[in-house]
């Protein structure tokens, strides 16, 4: 068993969490194979933390290489698995992307195993641990209420660089894509596809004012509502 490392998006090494203001998860860094120390500590899903509508880091659940992303705790959570290392009285952990060994995927990802034997072996074709993860939209719960005595959810269009694309989750349903040229159109599509929601249906009226902030307003619906969003222009 020859000592050696492998290529990984790590997204927590020790205490220190990979998460960028932009929400960019993970640094691609060398991780020890198990002919270098490392020893796999179980497979969990990431599961991204929001305080006041930030992502902040993430929860760690355990769950097995093969639970699939219809298993998933909530719509943005996904695959890493935990390493652990301890040479010469150091010990260092890693959370990284992907499984321990094959994924319950389809087709099924190789896992840290599959990949690190590849690596130790010099094999000609080695195989690579995944490095993608999902687009990450900060959370809000509408917990808050207007002078009207509506729950509410309140974002802001970022500078206009032509036209804008919004996705999201509404109480973990995915909602549909929309694009609009405009503040205006944005607002007409808000109010076309982002309404009437879910089950129980949640009813949102949307504006977008004059000063780029983006308000739904729930008006049948509860103090619970959590929306995950991005709104971006390109």
């Amino acid at each position: 068993m020859a000592a050696t490392y492998i290529s990984a998006r790590v997204i927590k090494h020790n205490n220190d969490v990979f998460l960028t203001p932009e929400l960019s998860v993970g640094v691609i860094m060398p991780i020890p194979t198990p002919g270098a120390g490392g020893q796999i500590d179980g497979d969990y899903w990431a599961v991204p933390i929001t305080n006041f509508g930030i992502t902040t880091g993430f929860n760690f659940v355990p769950t097995t290489p093969t639970s699939t992303i219809e298993e998933a705790p909530t719509p943005q959570s996904f695959h890493v698995f935990r390493l652990v290392n301890q040479y010469l009285g150091t010990h260092n952990s890693w959370y990284a992307v992907g499984t321990s060994t094959f994924s319950g995927a389809s087709p099924s990802a190789p896992g840290y195993i599959e990949v690190s034997q590849d690596a130790e072996c010099c094999d000609e074709s080695p195989r690579t641990l995944p490095t993608a993860v999902p687009a990450l939209y900060s959370c809000q719960v509408a917990c808050e209420f207007n002078s009207d005595g509506n729950y509410f959810f309140v974002t802001a269009l970022p500078t206009d660089q032509g036209t804008y694309t919004a996705n999201g989750y509404l109480n973990g349903e995915t909602l549909p894509q929309i694009t609009g040229a405009t503040g205006g159109a944005l607002q007409t599509q808000l109010n076309a596809q982002w309404t009437n929601i879910g089950s129980p249906s949640v009813a949102i009226t949307w504006t977008v004012n004059a000063n780029g902030a983006v308000i739904g307003v729930i008006t049948d619906g509860s103090g619970a509502d959590v929306l995950c969003l991005t709104i971006t222009t390109a």
